[in-house]
């Protein structure tokens, strides 16, 4: 019977990976091959061929996976699947700790700390260790979560970890470490655990204690593994050890997918497992038209294990290349096709714009504001609605209208030693007078950053342009606030480099000021109409990194520039594997029409830390064959 309903519902690769797998299996699924389903129909094949549901263990990346892939498998098993253990490496940790904490001292009645009870218990040890005066340029409680973290998700060393992380740091990492030592200490003294904390205990417990290594693995003759590409190496020895006894361990995944590099995945995980397993290769994707998939096949990462993927849809339209002038055009032009879509009856909802970094979005959600086109965005904020952007307009507003009290408040409150009594005292005594640049030079203040701050914006009022007078503030004191304020301060910098770069432009500071927050305001009367209707039609804008699995009609990925993408970190570090993986990623999400988007004229040059760089090095617009894609041009020729 089994047999019957798997011939009709899977297609022979997904067949043979069910029917045939045993031991260790490496599952590689090509993007919209159906690899749920090999998972799904497995757990049914094992329960008709006489497995009991508590004998098999399914892991997967979040909770709605492992419920709906289970739910999927009762159907076709019909088996209520009583006593399966199902879901995310996090869960299955915390069940185990329960049952064996105790050899390492927990109480079987812990407590797991969320992001925001880590961050308190961390800011505790850290104000334990660092005295008061030294805490400003000591890293943050979330920054110190951060390398912990890292450190912990890929067993590297506190050095390497602070490397990563900021080096600026590595000066501190004596201190650093005292306030690990630390925060184990207070977690361990209230009974409490941090979600990493799961992980590394059962490592450490099923690592060197045999007995219940053994015990443990022995009940489970099936381990699952879902998107195992996005393993780090402490899930990978987990699931290792406990199939130890049974040695049935199958895990899906793509290589080529791999992008949480950032949050330790490895996607060397699944290249050293090929080498002790058996492998299947699903490659018929049902996605992507095929002109698409033949780009795809020609856009396989290097280092990727090789695959051809196969259509099952009729002919559609060849991707485009679209070579635009600048940051502009490329808004321009976006905007304007989803436009045509639209009109020819596409919903807003099957369009996608995708970039690598939120910052390539700054221009694009101006533009759609000003057509009027609805958007949400995955990847964080509107970019006017974000704290850093907010604060350097709130540096430009003070220069153009130094009577703005709210303004100066926000950006008094960013200086040491200047809290919120007296930023509202300050931003009084200059807003309220006659000559108000002139009240700012006689404010007598101990707060060295008041000092520069105050030098910046008389010095920044001779400037002209919005660009350089944003960049004098960046550079002289903003850029570093950032650093040691925020752990994502990286992508905040890239944000405001690509601001700078925008509103130099412009030929003078109100009419950047203008243009940026009127856009937002008619966005905002648009944002409360449609929330009458929450069912509206929307444009996704995303990072790569957030589209993942997701797929839509129409895709158009931005700035497929060097220095843009592939990013320019990776280009200073010579890390490209992940970039083309990326890449990868990108152009998978596409069903219908796919637009690849590359300017060839505005910045020559980005600004990042203290250079600028020229825009070289490796450009994936190289590695796309003529044939394969239709030539497009849009205000080249400026």
């Amino acid at each position: 019977m089994i047999e019957k309903i798997l011939k009709q519902e899977l297609d022979e690769e997904q067949y043979q990976a069910v029917t045939k797998s045993t031991g260790k299996t490496l599952v590689i699924a090509g993007p919209g091959s159906g690899k749920t389903r090999v998972i799904t129909f497995k757990i049914a094949y094992l329960i008709n061929n006489g497995i009991k549901p508590p004998e098999i263990m399914l892991v997967t990346f979040t909770k709605a996976a492992a419920k709906e892939m289970i739910q999927r498998a009762k159907q076709v098993s019909k088996s209520n699947l009583e006593g399966l253990v199902g879901g995310t490496f996090h869960h299955i940790c915390n069940l185990f700790l329960r049952k064996y904490g105790s050899v390492i001292g927990l109480k079987p009645n812990f407590t797991i700390l969320d992001s925001e009870d880590s961050k308190d218990v961390m800011e505790s040890a850290r104000s334990q260790i660092i005295p008061k005066s030294e805490r400003k340029k000591m890293p943050t409680a979330k920054q110190l979560l951060a390398i912990n973290s890292y450190m912990n998700n890929t067993l590297c060393s506190l050095r390497e970890a602070i490397a990563k992380y900021n080096p600026a740091y590595l000066e501190h990492e004596h201190i650093i470490e005292q306030i690990l030592i630390k925060y184990q200490q207070e977690k361990m003294q209230q009974n409490s655990l941090d979600y990493d904390d799961l992980l590394i205990h059962t490592l450490h417990i099923l690592s060197t204690h045999k007995t219940i290594r053994r015990k443990e693995s022995s009940k489970y003759k099936w381990i699952l593994v879902d998107e195992f590409q996005d393993t780090n190496i402490v899930q990978f020895q987990i699931a290792d050890l406990l199939s130890e006894v049974h040695g049935n361990l199958l895990v899906v995944g793509d290589d080529a997918q791999s992008i949480y590099s950032f949050r330790g995945a490895r996607f060397e995980n699944v290249l050293d497992f090929q080498k002790e397993a058996k492998i299947f290769k699903i490659q018929t994707n049902y996605r992507s038209s095929q002109e698409i998939v033949n780009l795809i096949n020609e856009l396989l990462p290097k280092k990727a294990i090789p695959k051809i993927l196969r259509s099952t849809r009729k002919s559609g339209i060849k991707p485009f290349l679209v070579q635009v002038f600048d940051h502009y055009d490329e808004a321009d032009f976006v905007a304007n096709e989803i436009l045509n879509f639209h009109n020819q009856g596409i919903s807003f909802n099957e369009i996608a714009v995708l970039y690598r970094a939120h910052a390539h979005s700054l221009e694009l959600q101006l533009e759609l504001s000003k057509h009027g086109i609805p958007f949400k965005i995955f990847s964080g904020l509107r970019f006017t609605e974000t704290a850093h952007v907010k604060d350097s307009l709130a540096f430009l507003k003070v220069t153009v209208n130094p009577s703005e009290k709210i303004s100066w408040i926000r950006l008094l409150k960013l200086l040491s030693g200047i809290g919120n009594i007296k930023a509202n005292r300050i931003a009084s005594k200059i807003s309220s007078s006659q000559a108000p640049f002139k009240e700012l030079e006689n404010i007598t203040e101990k707060s060295e950053d008041f000092k520069n701050v105050r030098n910046i914006i008389l010095e920044s009022l001779s400037i002209e342009n919005p660009g350089e007078r944003l960049e004098k503030f960046y550079i002289n004191f903003y850029r570093k606030y950032l650093e040691y304020t925020y752990d994502d301060y990286r992508e905040r910098q890239e944000d405001l480099e690509r601001l700078i770069e925008m509103s130099g432009f412009y030929k003078n500071t109100e009419n950047f000021l203008t243009d940026i927050l009127v856009s937002e305001s008619y966005e905002i009367t648009q944002v409360n109409e449609f929330e009458e209707d929450k069912e509206k039609e929307k444009v996704t804008l995303t990072t790569v990194h957030q589209a993942k699995g997701l797929e839509w009609k129409v895709v158009f990925i931005l700035s497929v520039n060097p220095g843009d993408f592939p990013h320019i970190m990776s280009l200073r570090d010579n890390n490209l594997d992940e970039e083309e993986r990326l890449f990868y990623v990108a152009i998978t999400r596409a069903k219908d029409y796919l637009y690849i988007i590359y300017s060839v004229g505005g910045s020559s040059r980005i600004f990042y830390g203290n250079d600028y760089i020229m825009r070289r090095g490796r450009n994936f617009i190289d590695d796309i064959p003529f044939h394969l894609v239709e030539h497009l041009e849009y205000g080249v020729e400026k």
